[in-house]
């Protein structure tokens, strides 16, 4: 009698602990798939990645942007041939709008102003046109979008490696004494210095791996890395990840089921990062976005 009670309750707690492993497992595989739906949708938002329509580099003196081809500043067919003109001088950045022109920052119309240096970065709106000032190693560029841009329609999905928790692992940070400047080449053949706090430590079917980790933020560590599937299933230029640093101690978890793209694979006109040579892993990670081949279905 005894043993049928311990068998009855072995088998329900058995049952119990099967039901909630699998809550967990749906959960988690839920969450990712709202940061999926999240991730589209950050992409062909208004300001989104894919709404880019150019990246003009700026010299010092003078330079007129509009439609003209002359301008080296071109803006798309539909602006006015000749906009205005932007001052490059040292570390001074100023932009003249020519008469009859209707370009607005935050809905206040401009002529003369000062683009940098700004504490923030303003940005001029010309009917469905945006652009603002970005400054890469040292380099000034104009980057517009288009707010009516056709990707913000093509662009429906972005496949993904299934939803695998085995992608997902503890794994630690490990600070450096002071933080480190790492110069990183960027998809303009530019070298770009970013600061590293540390460098993150995991396992992976016995063997350690390690990741250099640039500052993500305040509560975050942004990491860059190629794997076996790089200009294979996945886009050639690495992927990107995103990982919240250690509330206490050096545990983090690492969960490469949000490896994502970087914008190039969505546009032509963004400025990535390449990862670091030291963050090649020697095997294929299976998990996170694949490549969209985006830019190839989308023609340009």
């Amino acid at each position: 009698m005894y043993r049928a009670i311990i068998l009855v309750y072995l088998t329900h707690g058995l049952v119990f602990l099967s039901a909630g492993c699998k809550r967990s497992a749906d959960s988690y595989k839920e969450s990712i798939e709202t940061w999926q739906q999240e991730r589209l949708a950050s992409l062909v938002k208004p300001d989104g990645w894919v709404t880019l329509a150019g990246l003009f580099p700026l010299e010092e003196g003078i330079q007129c942007f509009g439609s003209d081809t002359l301008c080296p500043v071109h803006f798309p067919a539909g602006t006015p041939p000749e906009m205005g003109t932007i001052s490059v001088n040292r570390n001074t950045v100023e932009m003249h709008v020519n008469t009859g022109v209707n370009i607005t920052i935050d809905g206040h119309p401009v002529q003369d102003i000062r683009l940098e240096p700004r504490d923030t970065t303003l940005v001029c709106t010309y009917q469905n046109y945006q652009w603002f000032l970005i400054n890469r190693g040292g380099h000034y560029l104009v980057r517009l979008r288009d707010t009516e841009h056709p990707a913000r329609q093509s662009l429906r999905q972005i496949p993904y490696f299934p939803i695998d928790t085995a992608w997902r692992f503890q794994a630690t940070f490990h600070p450096y004494d002071t933080q480190r400047t790492i110069p990183l080449p960027n998809a303009l053949d530019m070298i770009v210095d970013n600061q590293s706090p540390g460098y993150i430590r995991f396992d992976h079917l016995g063997q350690s791996y390690e990741l250099i980790a640039l500052d993500g933020g305040p509560d975050e560590l942004f990491l860059l890395f190629y794997d076996e599937t790089s200009g294979l299933e996945t886009y050639g230029g690495g992927r990107y990840l995103y990982v919240d640093k250690p509330v206490s101690g050096n545990q983090i978890t690492l969960d490469f089921n949000k490896a994502y793209n970087p914008p190039c694979a969505f546009t032509t006109f963004a400025t990535c990062l390449l990862p670091p040579l030291e963050n090649r892993l020697p095997f294929a990670i299976t998990a996170g976005e694949k490549d969209p081949h985006f830019l190839e279905h989308d023609g340009r």
